[in-house]
């Protein structure tokens, strides 16, 4: 049932029904509102208050929280800055790790050589080449791992960040340890799977989606659960936790603004021209919006130790 559903948004002749995807932040009957508790405390820099938060509570998945996009538009070009430049960086490792490595740090970085592509064909081209960047525990993918010689600093700003949201969501002990930063040009998928590989598999995670809009699909624990299909838009936050955490999901289509049907899109395309430049306002030059305008950034973030863990445990390691 959920590869099935997989192939229907994935598919592009024919497109899809947009019919019964869930728009986060609407009001419909699968959509629980989610009463925050403490919200009288400091606002971080780049959210709305709390007050002004859309928390939901997907009912036929108990424990997934969606929150309406709650970012300014000059912190979402924030964050899509940072992704490109700073995250696909060394210490951290991405999918182009170790496969001419020596070339290109002779040329710089994926971003730096990016911008020295003369033609928006070839750019577009070579934009495609980064799908992944892992921060703080580095995922070991081909044995599904994570291994605590490669345990880098986690950023400061993101960790800053998910903590606070954590707290204002209850989850004031969430600990952010590592990330998966995902880059998905238009026509990229994620297949289904769920993230078990933490020791602590009870901590909720947390998935921030910038740029293009695209279809969430959430089952159960078992790929015979048919999904429900969720619309990402920019800023929008998903929270998996309690049973849904467990819960094989993915992602079957990003969409060109241009491609939903009309209420559905207005999100992704206006966030280049939202909150006009002002004195203080993170530089946003035409590199990034000319890379947002094709691709979707996703930031998962996850808390790999059980609470007071120091280290992680392998069997055979001591």
């Amino acid at each position: 049932m959920f590869q099935t559903a997989f192939k229907y948004y994935k598919s592009r002749n024919p497109p899809p029904s947009f019919e019964d995807v869930l728009l986060i932040g609407s009001d419909h009957p699968n959509l629980k509102p989610v009463r925050l508790g403490n919200i009288d405390g400091q606002c971080y820099a780049g959210l709305l208050s709390p007050s002004e938060w859309k928390v939901h509570e997907l009912t036929s998945r108990p424990g997934l929280l969606v929150v309406a996009n709650p970012f300014t538009a000059e912190a979402q070009r924030q964050w899509m800055t940072r992704s490109l430049a700073d995250y696909p960086i060394p210490p951290n490792a991405t999918n182009q790790s170790g496969v001419g490595q020596q070339a290109r740090d002779a040329v710089g970085s994926w971003w730096e050589q990016l911008q020295t592509i003369p033609t928006p064909a070839e750019r577009r081209k070579f934009a495609k080449s980064l799908r992944w960047a892992t921060l703080g525990y580095q995922y070991d993918w081909t044995n599904k791992l994570y291994d605590e010689a490669r345990r880098e600093p986690f950023p400061c700003e993101l960790g800053a960040l998910v903590r606070y949201v954590a707290t204002t969501l209850g989850y004031d002990r969430f600990s952010p340890e590592a990330a998966i930063v995902n880059y998905y040009p238009a026509g990229a998928t994620l297949a289904g799977h769920t993230d078990h590989s933490e020791d602590d598999q009870t901590a909720p995670l947390f998935s921030f989606s910038f740029g293009q809009p695209a279809v969430f699909l959430i089952g159960g624990t078992s790929r015979e659960e048919h999904p429900d299909a969720l619309l990402l838009r920019s800023g929008d936050i998903v929270v998996m936790t309690g049973a849904s955490r467990l819960c094989y999901h993915a992602v079957p289509r990003v969409c060109i603004d241009a491609e939903l049907p009309e209420g559905l899109g207005c999100s992704a395309a206006r966030w280049a021209v939202l909150d006009a430049e002002r004195p203080g306002a993170v530089q946003w030059g035409a590199a990034v919006e000319e890379y947002m305008q094709h691709s979707r950034i996703n930031i998962n973030v996850r808390q790999v130790l059980r609470e007071n863990q120091q280290t992680l445990q392998r069997s055979g390691l001591g």
